[in-house]
C-alpha cells in the first residue's frame, strides 16, 4: 500500500473514532459543575494531561482532560461536565475558567448547563487551531 494510501486510511479510521466516541459522549445526560486542577501529568506520546476534582452530591469525583493549546496552571478552577449516569466520564471545559473573585454556590445536583455568572468569562476554543469557534460556533 502507498504512503498516501496508508494516510488516507488513518485519516479516516480517525474521523471515524471521533464520531463514535461523540455519538457515546453526548448519548448521556450532561451536568456542570466547577472543578479544581490538581496536578499536570505529561505522557510520552499523549501530550499533557490536567487531572481535576470536583463534587457532586458530597463526593469528590476526580477526571483528567488533555490540556490542548490552554494555559493551565494547578489550583486554577474551570467548569466541568459530566454525566449522571456514568461520573467518571467527565471534562474539564478549559475555554470556561472560573476566576478566584467568583463566589459561586454550585446545587447538589450541579447545573443543567452552564451558569449565565460563568458564561461571561468564556474564552476563546482552541481546537481545530483556534478554528473551532469559527466552524462551529458556540
Amino acid at each position: 500500500m502507498s504512503d498516501k494510501k496508508e494516510l488516507f486510511l488513518v485519516l479516516i479510521i480517525c474521523f471515524v473514532g471521533f464520531i463514535i466516541w461523540k455519538i457515546y459522549y453526548t448519548s448521556y445526560e450532561k451536568s456542570y459543575t466547577i472543578g479544581e486542577v490538581v496536578r499536570k501529568a505529561t505522557g510520552l506520546k499523549s501530550g499533557t494531561v490536567i487531572k481535576f476534582e470536583f463534587y457532586y452530591q458530597g463526593r469528590k469525583i476526580e477526571g483528567g482532560t488533555g490540556m490542548g493549546d490552554y494555559s493551565v496552571r494547578v489550583g486554577d478552577r474551570y467548569v466541568i461536565e459530566f454525566s449522571k449516569e456514568k461520573l467518571d466520564l467527565s471534562e474539564a471545559l478549559l475555554y470556561y475558567p472560573v476566576p478566584d473573585t467568583v463566589e459561586i454556590k454550585v446545587p447538589w445536583e450541579g447545573w443543567a448547563e452552564v451558569p449565565k455568572e460563568l458564561k461571561q468569562y468564556r474564552r476563546k476554543r482552541m481546537e481545530i487551531f483556534g478554528f473551532y469557534d469559527l466552524l462551529f460556533g458556540d
